[in-house]
């Protein structure tokens, strides 16, 4: 007896159905590999960085803490005289160098801010590099103190980009960024009005870069309040 087509199309059409429900059925049953939802990334995240802030911001104080300690021995040390002046004299000196006071005096002030124009693309914002490239050529034009929006700059300074800010000691910031120099004023002028020494960020501004230079008669940079963390280096004996 042969079968009819139109019973052997329901048998197919209810086969395929079985097998369709049986893989719907196991697919439901399958722990999922990922996170289904994308809040619960976003607010782990963000549940991270608030307590990363939050220690960060501790560690600071103990270290503004302990400084103030350090002073405050240092002047019983100076009144005590079990120390010659002579060495106070250099300590300070050593304290200067690895920017553990504030600085004041005579220098310059560099705005360097995203432009207005939209939409952004890479030449119109700032960079980590155009930060890394300013600081290296003030240093090398004798500057005796740099700051970036109020962050120290030392010899243990990183600048490095996160996303869409930039991470400066710990600190993140964004655009626009005040970057003060203290130092012989004419000296960082000379350099930072020649194009030659900025190519990039000259050429850039054309584009709606912002690079403003201003004169400062008396400029005040904050102490070093970041990590002095030393991995490679070793004391010499």
């Amino acid at each position: 007896m042969s079968i009819k087509p139109f019973t052997k199309l329901s048998i197919l059409l209810l086969i395929t159905g079985a097998a369709l429900g049986l893989f719907l059925t196991a697919q439901w049953r399958a722990k999922p590999s990922r996170v289904t939802s994308p809040v619960l990334p976003y607010t782990s995240l963000k549940g991270a960085r608030d307590i990363l802030q939050e220690e960060n911001e501790n560690l600071k104080k103990q270290i503004s803490d302990l400084q103030s300690e350090i002073n405050q021995s240092q002047v019983l040390l100076q009144k005590s005289r079990i120390i010659s002046s002579t060495s106070l004299e250099d300590l300070e000196k050593l304290k200067k160098q690895i920017a553990l006071v504030p600085l004041s005096g005579e220098g310059v002030t560099i705005v360097l801010a995203d432009a207005t124009v939209s939409p952004a693309t890479s030449d119109t914002i700032v960079h980590a590099a155009d930060l890394r490239d300013l600081i290296n050529l003030l240093w090398a034009a004798g500057a005796t103190g740099l700051s970036i929006n109020n962050q120290r700059v030392s010899a243990f300074t990183s600048i490095d980009c996160i996303v869409n800010t930039i991470l400066i000691n710990n600190a993140r910031l964004t655009s626009p960024f005040e970057i003060n120099a203290v130092g012989n004023q004419k000296q960082l002028l000379k350099v930072l009005e020649d194009p030659t020494n900025l190519p990039d960020i000259y050429r850039r501004r054309q584009l709606g870069l912002k690079f403003e230079i201003k004169r400062e008669q008396n400029i005040t940079i904050p102490a070093f309040d970041g990590s002095y963390a030393i991995q490679f280096a070793k004391i010499k004996e």
